[in-house]
């Protein structure tokens, strides 16, 4: 998981932005609201950032999302 965490310093702004919703257990729809983008958009980034960041779930996007937020506090 912290190679995910890693990883993800070397995502775009947006895909960034929608793997931090994704970390606050935004759905796909949330998501879309809260960026002005299609969910088929979202959907097209949730896709990308699993191969990005080599993990095979939701939860794991999640998990990479906090690591990185709680590297960031210290």
């Amino acid at each position: 998981m912290r190679a995910a965490a890693v990883r993800v310093r070397g995502l775009s702004r947006r895909r960034a932005e929608v793997l931090a919703l994704i970390g606050t257990d935004c759905s796909n729809q949330e998501i879309a609201a809260a960026l002005r983008i299609e969910e088929r958009t979202v959907k097209a980034h949730t896709a990308a950032l699993f191969e990005q960041l080599g993990v095979h779930s939701r939860i794991q996007l999640a998990q990479a999302a906090l690591l990185v937020r709680l590297e960031d506090c210290t």
